[in-house]
């Protein structure tokens, strides 16, 4: 009350002049004052000045006497202005300045995130990451093709063909496209189809014959065959029309009929 410093707090008396609080300058208990020169008595007067700030926020309080507002009160009024502050006088001469300004929304800073909401956030973004992505091609082939380890088998005997020799070349050239797309193989082993074209029941004599030809395909010193472009796409197209419902399955190794052989010429 006499030197007009703050109070730490909790304290008994004032760190710079020494009186106690609630004590008067001259000792006694009273209101302490200030004159003017000319006697003209001081109230004293506290100066409350108040800054709040959004997202997430920022805020300012001082208590400040008149002379240290005298002080710093250009200080203050060019910052507040800068900020766009408005100011509201209380009565008993307080003084208290509120920040009123519209924010950019674009540069805010993002409202924190509960943590079990972040960490089941981050979760499901690790968990997507993790989980491998299947290919179209290999999607739809794994619908036709069974796949065990390294071995393709024919699931779906359907192949949408309109005669025997059609059903052996589209079950050939889609065993091949299998091949590359779900085991990355360039080349396939002879064997390995045979084993596919008996399990169809296809491996016969006119299949074995088409075989011999090499068309669609290409065969190596190992035995091993490999498909030509053009084959490649007639795979493709294949797989569109088994999974194609609209498309009719004309002909199929278990329903296949027999003709009956015509009679013998006489000589």
């Amino acid at each position: 009350m006499k030197c007009r410093e703050l109070l730490e707090p909790g304290a008994a008396a004032c760190v710079e002049c020494g009186t106690r609080v609630g004590q008067t300058a001259d000792g006694a208990n009273g209101t302490a004052t200030q004159t003017h020169p000319g006697g003209v008595p001081i109230h004293a007067n506290r100066n409350t000045l108040t800054y709040h700030e959004d997202r997430n926020s920022r805020s300012f309080e001082a208590s400040l006497t008149d002379s240290a507002m005298h002080g710093l009160g250009d200080v203050f009024g060019e910052l507040f202005a800068q900020r766009r502050v408005g100011r509201t006088i209380l009565p008993g001469g307080q003084r208290t300045f509120v920040k009123d300004i519209a924010l950019d929304q674009t540069k805010q800073l993002q409202s924190p995130r509960p943590e079990a909401e972040q960490q089941q956030q981050e979760q499901s973004t690790q968990q997507t990451e993790n989980t491998p992505t299947i290919e179209p091609a290999k999607e739809r082939l794994l619908k036709i093709f069974n796949l065990e380890g390294q071995v393709l088998e024919l699931s779906d005997d359907r192949l949408k063909a309109k005669s025997a020799a059609d059903y052996y070349k589209r079950l050939t050239y889609l065993f091949l496209y299998a091949q590359e797309v779900l085991l990355g193989r360039t080349t396939t082993p002879r064997s390995e189809l045979s084993v596919v074209l008996t399990a169809a029941k296809v491996n016969n004599g006119n299949c074995r014959f088409w075989l011999g030809k090499k068309v669609g395909f290409t065969v190596d010193d190992e035995d091993r065959m490999k498909l030509v472009v053009g084959s490649r796409e007639q795979a493709i197209k294949t797989v569109g029309e088994i999974l194609d419902n609209n498309v009719a399955d004309e002909w199929h190794p278990d329903t296949r009929t027999v003709r009956a052989r015509g009679p013998r010429k006489k000589k």
